[in-house]
């Protein structure tokens, strides 16, 4: 079965004069999109490393919808990459966090993030 792992992560957060306060307003969208997409949501969206955070969705989920509840949630400001891997997960214990998850999903969005970063896109999708 496949998966789609996503990852997004806040442009230019170290420059943001409001840093403490996005990062608590993430947490709070976050909460919100793992209840409001919780039929898709495989392993729900937490904070991975500093502003950037990682969800696992069903093969079957509009990416789209998911990414237009961040940009509609989170302050105007607020602008992000988003890096999405369809493939196989190799740990399929989803009562595990996502960051204790893996297999080739993960692999192609962390490629995917670098290749957003490195070209300054704001989305990048690996199959």
């Amino acid at each position: 079965m496949s998966y789609i792992a996503m990852i997004c992560d806040i442009k230019n957060s170290r420059s943001l004069n409001n840093r403490l306060e996005v990062q608590l307003q993430l947490i709070d969208v976050l909460k919100k999109c793992n209840e409001k997409f919780k039929d898709f949501i495989i392993s729900p969206f937490i904070i991975t490393i500093g502003d950037e955070w990682q969800g696992l969705l069903s093969e079957y989920t509009c990416c789209n919808d998911i990414i237009d509840f961040f940009k509609e949630n989170l302050s105007d400001n607020i602008k992000f990459y988003t890096a999405i891997g369809y493939g196989k997960v190799s740990i399929t214990n989803f009562e595990l966090t996502v960051n204790q998850l893996d297999g080739e999903a993960f692999y192609l969005a962390r490629k995917a993030i670098r290749y957003c970063k490195k070209h300054s896109l704001d989305l990048v999708a690996l199959k």
